[in-house]
């Protein structure tokens, strides 16, 4: 019977045959889970308790001790017989029983102060602000103080009396060691304990508010019931109902204090994610069920005839049709997918056409380069040096120039090859400086480049203008010494080449413009020869490569000439695409 259903039906059916065993092993799963997070809470909470009051023990331990050890101390009994002490001595004696109580209240984990009343009544050295009023009764073990109930305090805090060896009782020539510890230090220390759980921890007794947490207002439940559980035993756990909510209560007896340190966790909060994961799983289960039923129904109406349309169109273009296009129809899906196709196929045109683009404006470039090349202007005032230079018989003046002239138009004119090394570059280079600082005296100039940095291969005439542009619009216009420095640097994934000098300052708008000029689409008069190098680089070598303009430490301009070899590869693939 099952082999004569519908695909449509055959779906349907395997989906709840394996929907079904999943959600009674999910529902057996979720019971366990809960009973275990459950009983792992109670053991949690208590042994956390556990730690936390071996803490505190452990804290009133050591202040205790310090208290028995300040008693027999030997400065701390002389305090009975100081007034038998020169000044002086008595004096070094207060200081030194007073740099050991600050340092202790320094060093002590609880916020503390710590007072010795002398013998007769009237003085104390203390770390508190205020002067204490000697104790009329000492308390042997740690004592609560009520906020209010003080005479000398105005926050709650537990006390303990501590008097020397030798008078033991509450004597009036006894020396009394007394050891504060405010309330808010076993706030501090709740707070710890509230951090690192999701409930709620205070110090409870019956005959005083509860200690809560710093910075907490929550209320505590307080009632009959809860103080008879408490002292059942020392330690325990239980669940009760307050406030219409379940919660798991752990506490544990302080041997020290009197108190019950007690630790609410609600069991909602807790067991909410396993309630909130069972409810998703419940609804996803039933979102899969119908999302796999209207999957199959489309499956079985929609998805075969546009997968062989787009199968066709595929076919078509690989024969070469690249006009080909697809309807895209109303189904998401395939609507993305062919949508995608039609992009493709635009994107493929748009880029042939771009390609044949690209060549005519790289021919334009040329052209305009070539244009460039030669200054006439630039000729004229090198002609007219050598006339001025003839007339006054300064044949070495003539000589140079000429021999620097010849060669830098030999060079410019060789257009046979398109590239030549950096080395060839600065040769050029070297004689256009050569003529400049003929005709302007006050130019000085230095090429300092590496040998390995010279036998890269670029394009010609790419440090030239570059060095045209510092002179014209950096150096040209100074009547004090013009300085043009030319530096290079080998790096692992390419080379760099520096062109600096000394011309106007530039602020960091300026150098900002000019670095903008770099990527202009329009044809630009001012600075056109540093956005050709600059879109040349990045056509030869990768879009790594280029200039880069900033401010120099010499005053005026820093053109710094990229070049990523790594990216030259990749570079010269698109170019061939």
């Amino acid at each position: 019977m099952f082999k004569q259903l519908s695909l449509f039906h055959k779906m349907v059916v395997s989906m709840i045959l394996l929907l079904v065993p999943v959600v009674a092993l999910y529902t057996y799963s979720n019971l366990v889970s809960e009973r275990v997070v459950r009983e792992e809470i109670d053991t949690r909470n208590l042994n956390r308790l556990d730690v936390s009051m071996n803490r505190i023990e452990a804290d009133l331990w050591q202040v205790s001790q310090f208290l028995v050890a300040l008693s027999i101390d030997q400065d701390t009994s002389r305090l009975r017989t100081i007034d038998l002490l020169s000044p002086y001595e008595s004096i070094e004696l207060q200081q030194d029983i007073q740099q050991t109580l600050m340092l202790y209240q320094q060093l002590s984990t609880f916020l503390v102060d710590v007072t010795i009343f002398f013998p007769d009544g009237e003085r104390q050295l203390s770390t508190m602000g205020a002067s204490p009023e000697r104790p009329e009764t000492l308390s042997r073990s740690w004592r609560y103080v009520a906020d209010g109930q003080g005479k000398d305090a105005d926050r709650p805090y537990f006390v303990q009396h501590v008097t020397d060896s030798v008078y033991g009782g509450e004597n009036d020539q006894a020396v009394i060691v007394e050891a504060r510890i405010y309330s808010e230090a076993v706030q501090h220390q709740l707070k710890d304990l509230e951090l690192m759980n999701d409930g709620y921890s205070f110090l409870y007794h019956p005959d005083f508010d509860p200690i809560k947490p710093a910075g907490t207002t929550e209320d505590v439940p307080l009632g009959e019931a809860f103080t008879l559980q408490m002292h059942e035993e020392s330690k325990g756990t239980y669940r009760f109902e307050w406030n219409e909510a379940d919660y798991t209560l752990s506490y544990i007896a302080s041997e020290s204090l009197d108190w019950v340190l007690v630790d609410l966790v609600p069991l909602e909060e807790v067991l909410s994610p396993i309630a909130t994961t069972r409810v998703w799983f419940y609804v996803t289960g039933g979102v899969l069920l119908l999302l796999g039923v209207m999957s199959a129904w489309l499956l079985y109406t929609q998805i075969h005839r546009p997968i062989d349309k787009l199968k066709d169109a595929i076919l078509q273009f690989k024969r070469g049709h690249y006009q080909t296009r697809m309807t895209v129809p109303d189904q998401k899906e395939f609507a993305i997918a062919m949508s995608g196709f039609n992009e493709m196929a635009d994107q493929i045109q748009t880029l042939i056409e771009e390609v044949y683009e690209e060549k005519i404006r790289s021919q334009q470039a040329s052209l305009k380069l070539l244009q460039a090349q030669i200054d006439p202007h630039f000729l004229y005032n090198c002609l007219f040096y050598i006339k001025n230079m003839a007339k006054v018989n300064n044949t070495d003046a003539v000589e140079a120039m000429s021999l620097h002239l010849g060669d830098y138009f030999r060079y410019r004119t060789e257009m046979e090859q398109e590239e030549t090394t950096i080395k060839e570059e600065l040769k050029l280079v070297n004689n256009f400086l050569a003529i400049h600082a003929l005709r302007k005296r006050n130019l000085t100039y230095s090429i300092a480049v590496p040998e390995a940095c010279e036998l890269a291969l670029i394009p010609r005439l790419l440090i030239q203008p570059i060095v045209e542009n510092a002179i014209v619009h950096g150096v040209a216009n100074l009547e004090d010494e013009a300085i043009i420095t030319i530096t290079g640097q080998v790096q692992p994934d390419g080379w760099l080449v520096v062109v600096e000098d000394n011309g106007q300052d530039l602020t960091q708008e300026r150098i900002s413009s000019l670095n903008s000029f770099l990527y202009a689409e329009q044809d630009l008069t001012n600075h056109y020869g540093l956005r050709n190098v600059h879109q040349r680089l990045r056509h030869r070598f990768g879009m790594g490569s280029g200039l880069m303009l900033e401010q120099s430490l010499l005053g005026g301009l820093k053109v710094t000439i990229v070049c990523k070899t790594d990216d030259q590869k990749e570079a010269k693939s698109c170019t061939n695409c």
